[in-house]
């Protein structure tokens, strides 16, 4: 098996000639930050044990709480890197309750984006949070007050 070489040089030469490594680190630490502050603020949820990475396309938590897991749901904060966006994204707990739930968040009109696909994509639904990540207290804030419109909207619209 062979990979691209030149992918590969202009990786060695980013992590040579730029602060990526020590960048993304610092990142990293932000986004546990939030994490483990919202699994402080919110005692009704229940966090993953940490945060995930996907080879850059996206980092993400999930968590959930009693109603949504009954329900098949659990909700997501993503860092979308493309993007340099904070998401907060409602997931089935799998594809197939995914699925099922896409027909009725499509017939209730959420104010907020719908998965065009939700066989093939991560999220049913998803609401971009507009923050500095710098501003790691206020960047808490903003998600946890996302997080609470979003379960209230969903449960209001059965």
């Amino acid at each position: 098996m062979t990979f691209d070489h030149a992918l590969l040089e202009t990786y060695h030469t980013l992590l040579r000639t730029t602060d990526l490594q020590r960048a993304y680190q610092e990142f990293i630490r932000s986004f546990r930050y939030l994490r483990n502050r919202l699994e402080q603020q919110m005692p009704d949820f229940r966090f993953q044990s940490g945060i995930s990475e996907n080879a850059m396309e996206y980092a993400y938590f999930s968590f959930t709480n009693l109603q949504l897991k009954e329900k098949g749901l659990k909700l997501v904060v993503a860092f979308v890197h493309s993007h340099f966006q904070l998401e907060i994204w409602l997931s089935g707990v799998n594809r197939t309750a995914q699925c099922r739930w896409a027909s009725q968040m499509i017939a209730n009109a959420l104010p907020m984006e719908i998965a065009e696909d939700p066989a093939h994509m991560d999220y049913l639904v998803r609401l971009p949070v507009e923050v500095d990540l710098a501003d790691a207290d206020f960047a808490v804030a903003m998600v946890e007050a996302e997080i609470k419109k979003m379960v209230q909207c969903l449960f209001l619209q059965q």
